[in-house]
């Protein structure tokens, strides 16, 4: 490894993509941690001795043309390899482990290998021994190879100086990476088979309340049930709005808190601000440069306060709703409010790598990411109320992605550390969906207390 960073290109670029390749061919990886050499292919790019798409391309290519040739080894020489002096080292255990996993999950065991370790380099040989169709498994191999070997040069890049933190954690991380992976695949397919499937869903939901044990705790925890399901109705005023908006709420601020903990102790996240914002600041371009300047200017009060003034006019002359306007009001203002006060009490330097704007005052949060996350987060819950779900997907996904934009510009104009940015992003989220889930309650509720009144009239 020390090896590894003494190089610079050509020959880095061969070596990573050679212990890439390595782990699955020559299985190497029971004995060297794949992800440390990708790791240190993103240091040889953050010190300048290696171009970041070349170390990529190393890498991936690696990776997939590895895991080939371990297929291949499997199919061809599967039971000798298990006899021989190197397969008795790997263990019966571990070769039974593998074998299990990959006939009970097939493709998908070859995705998912990718992010174990002692799995990343025995599942392509018992794939090959198994009988997995290449075509199935290259598909599997390049997508998990792909997503592995950016990953980890991409972490390596942001460490910098600091990798040795993170190669101390990098076999967590592959599981974090697998974690994130499956909850997106799981997301994804489950919304798939539940819109494909609602009518047989609700009478599988049917017949489970009607078995006799259900219902027996059913009558037991009466009361108890009755208060979570009103928690959970969508027009009640306590209902599903105002629950889902607290979770969010809490969940969101809680990240904040945990944020702010570790900028306030300088943690294992404050660590990873240095080498990235002075990366950036080493990469930067003039016509990049340029356009971030003007990003940057979506989340200043010169342009906030425009927007929101256009925003409350639109929404107000469109829908009459005086709770859309003060949602949008309250979360911008507000937003703004918060950020202040927060930057008073943590009073954090600002970097002083080459900055290229003027900044003053406390660095977290980021009062730009704050402003511009409150703001169009607050404009696509406006927009999206009497809308359909592909237009409200697109709106929201356009919101995050011009706050995320006004961020990254903060850290690339060198005026905030990226945790500032993160913190601004969880403070203006958490108190928009403060305000929108609250707001939409009392609404509920002044609309259910005035129906209310009209029955009664009407009855007396």
């Amino acid at each position: 490894m020390t090896f590894l960073l003494s190089l610079a290109d050509p020959w880095a670029y061969f070596l990573v993509g050679l212990l890439a390749a390595g782990e699955a061919a020559a299985f190497i990886g029971l004995f060297i941690p794949g992800e440390t050499a990708m790791l240190l292919g993103g240091v040889l790019v953050f010190q300048g001795r290696a171009d970041l798409a070349w170390m990529l391309a190393a890498g991936c290519s690696g990776a997939v043309i590895g895991d080939s040739i371990g297929y291949q080894i499997g199919k061809h020489f599967g039971p000798r390899l298990r006899a021989t002096r190197l397969g008795r080292k790997v263990g019966e255990g571990r070769w039974d482990r593998a074998t299990t996993y990959v006939r009970e999950r097939g493709g998908r065991a070859v995705f998912f290998g990718r992010f174990v370790g002692v799995l990343r380099a025995l599942v392509p040989a018992i794939a090959g021994m198994a009988g997995i169709r290449y075509r199935t498994f290259l598909f599997f191999n390049v997508i998990g190879g792909v997503i592995w070997a950016t990953a980890f040069i991409l972490l390596g890049v942001l460490a910098g100086g600091s990798y040795h933190l993170v190669e101390r954690w990098a076999g967590r991380a592959t599981l974090v990476l697998l974690v994130l992976a499956a909850v997106v695949a799981g997301v994804f397919l489950g919304a798939r088979y539940v819109t494909r499937h609602q009518d047989e869903l609700i009478a599988r939901w049917r017949r489970f309340l009607e078995r006799p044990r259900v219902k027996a705790l059913r009558s037991r925890y009466y009361r108890q049930l009755t208060f979570v399901g009103r928690r959970l109705e969508p027009g009640r005023r306590t209902g599903l709005f105002l629950t889902l908006g607290l979770v969010l709420a809490i969940s969101v601020l809680w990240f904040f808190g945990a944020i702010l903990q570790d900028v306030l102790g300088h943690d294992e996240l404050a660590l990873f601000d240095r080498p990235i914002v002075s990366w950036l600041a080493s990469h930067r371009e003039p016509l990049l440069t340029t356009v971030m300047q003007v990003i940057t200017s979506l989340g200043s009060t010169v342009v906030v306060i425009p927007i929101l003034v256009a925003g409350l006019a639109f929404t107000y002359l469109r829908t009459r709703s005086t709770t859309l306007v003060v949602v949008l009001a309250a979360s911008s203002a507000g937003g703004q409010l918060l950020d202040d006060v927060v930057k008073a009490l943590v009073g954090r330097p600002r970097p002083n790598i080459h900055p290229l704007v003027d900044t003053s005052g406390s660095a977290f949060p980021s009062g730009h990411a704050t402003a511009a996350t409150a703001l169009f987060l607050a404009l696509a819950y406006v927009l999206t109320r009497e809308r359909g779900w592909a237009a409200s997907t697109w709106i929201w996904a356009g919101a995050l992605f011009v706050a995320m934009l006004v961020g990254f510009s903060r850290v690339y104009l060198g005026a905030h550390w990226p945790t500032d940015v993160v913190g601004g992003f969880a403070l203006g989220g958490g108190w928009t969906a403060i305000v929108a889930s609250s707001t939409g309650a009392l609404a509920r509720g002044h609309a259910g207390g005035a129906r209310a009144s009209i029955l009664h009239r009407r009855g007396t």
